[in-house]
Formats: structure tokens, C-alpha cells, sequence
């Protein structure tokens, strides 16, 4: 009895042993299995205000409700651009709400020159804003930042 049970401790033993061997796998790896560094994609660069590289006119509409109640400010919003210069993702960030939705409207129509890296088209992430004020909507920075 001794024997057998010393036999299945060794046996335990040297399984465990093989296991410790066993490079352990990340979620992804077991998902996507292995990738070359040549097969990894880079993730969006980040790109700080976006004002100035829109290449096409997206100036939001000023919401009745808001000139009505006399809402002003500015209002940010957060983009993922993609290997296209298309808008794939905006979320606002700041500024007063009832303005988020015109503003969030008129960045997902901002389209961008596409961003190379090492000559690979790449995503960015990056912010736009824009300026509600006395029933006019701008968007600052248009030409680079004053200085």
C-alpha cells in the first residue's frame, strides 16, 4: 500500500514538474495564438487636439434649447480616427451637456489625412473642441495654436 502511494506522489510530482516548463499563455495568445513582430499592429497613436488636421468643414449647429436658455462654453471630444481618416469613435469629454450631441454629431462627419507610421497607416485618438458662444459655434484652433 506504502508502494502505490508513493507511486502516485511521484507520478503527481512529475506532472506538476512538466507543467512549470509550460511557457504560460496571455488571453490573447490563446484567442489569436502567436504573432511575429512583423504581424503586430501598432495601437492609435495619440494625438492630442485635432482642430487643426480636419480637412472638411464641421461646424456644429447651435441647439435652439441651448440659445434659448443661453448655454454657452466649450465642449470636448474624444476621437478614434482610423487608417482611413475616418471618424470610427467620438465620446464627449467636457463642456455643458446639451451641447454634447451636436458637437458629438459634427466630429463623427470630421474626416482626416490618414497618419502614417514607419509608412503603415495607422489609428489615432486625439480630441476636438469646439466653441459655443453668443449663438456661434467655432472651432478654435483651426490654424495651430496662437504663439
Amino acid at each position: 500500500m506504502k508502494l502505490l502511494i508513493l507511486m502516485v506522489l511521484f507520478t503527481f510530482t512529475l506532472a506538476g514538474f512538466a507543467q512549470t516548463r509550460k511557457k504560460a499563455e496571455t488571453p490573447v495568445q490563446i484567442l489569436y495564438g502567436e504573432r511575429t513582430p512583423d504581424e503586430r499592429r501598432h495601437g492609435p497613436l495619440i494625438s492630442g487636439v485635432l482642430n487643426m488636421k480636419i480637412l472638411n468643414d464641421v461646424s456644429p449647429t447651435y441647439p435652439q434649447k441651448a440659445l434659448d436658455r443661453k448655454i454657452q462654453g466649450s465642449v470636448e471630444v474624444q476621437l478614434l480616427v482610423n487608417e482611413e481618416g475616418e471618424v470610427i469613435f467620438a465620446n464627449p469629454l467636457s463642456g455643458p451637456e446639451d451641447l454634447w450631441a451636436e458637437s458629438v454629431r459634427a466630429a463623427v462627419g470630421a474626416r482626416f489625412k490618414p497618419t502614417t507610421l514607419s509608412g503603415e497607416p495607422v489609428k489615432i485618438t486625439g480630441r476636438v473642441i469646439f466653441e459655443f458662444r453668443n449663438g456661434k459655434v467655432e472651432l478654435p484652433y483651426k490654424n495651430g495654436f496662437p504663439g
